[in-house]
């Protein structure tokens, strides 16, 4: 992987305030402004970094998915065989057939439609119990829709 960049100044980040980008894109996103905000230098450095960070994983998986297309096309030529390989760079390589998935006939789909309409009303009636993951952050492109 290339060397990094040296963290960009604050005076390298938009000077907007708050993500006015999100409020321009989808004002029910939003349901009131937000205020203005000063970056320190740590802040400023964390967001560049993070945004740097996620800039290099897409460019690896990009290069992970042509490596991959190469290796499934010597596989599909007899070239190479799907298990056996050696170790290479410390890592494992093997292909894995896909995941078996199941199609259902009309009368389980029509008890998983019943059963999910149940679920729904205990969730309305304060039956069912509400759980909530981790929080985590999200990273994304400038181009892709927010949803």
């Amino acid at each position: 992987m290339p060397a990094t960049a040296p963290l960009a100044p604050t005076a390298a980040l938009p000077s907007m305030p708050c993500s006015s980008s999100l409020q321009a894109r989808d004002s029910s996103l939003v349901s009131e402004p937000c205020s203005s905000f000063s970056l320190s230098q740590d802040v400023a450095d964390a967001l560049y970094a993070a945004a740097e960070a996620k800039a290099a994983v897409l460019a690896a998986q990009q290069q992970l998915s042509r490596a991959i297309e190469v290796l499934d096309q010597l596989v599909e030529a007899g070239v190479l065989p799907a298990m056996g390989l050696p170790t290479v760079s410390g890592f494992v390589i093997y292909r894995q057939e896909g995941r078996v998935s199941w199609s259902y006939p009309q009368s389980i789909k029509a008890l998983e439609a019943s059963l999910k309409k149940r679920k729904q009303l205990a969730e309305q009636l304060g039956e069912a119990t509400q759980k909530r993951g981790n929080p985590f952050w999200t990273i994304k492109s400038t181009d892709e829709e927010i949803l």
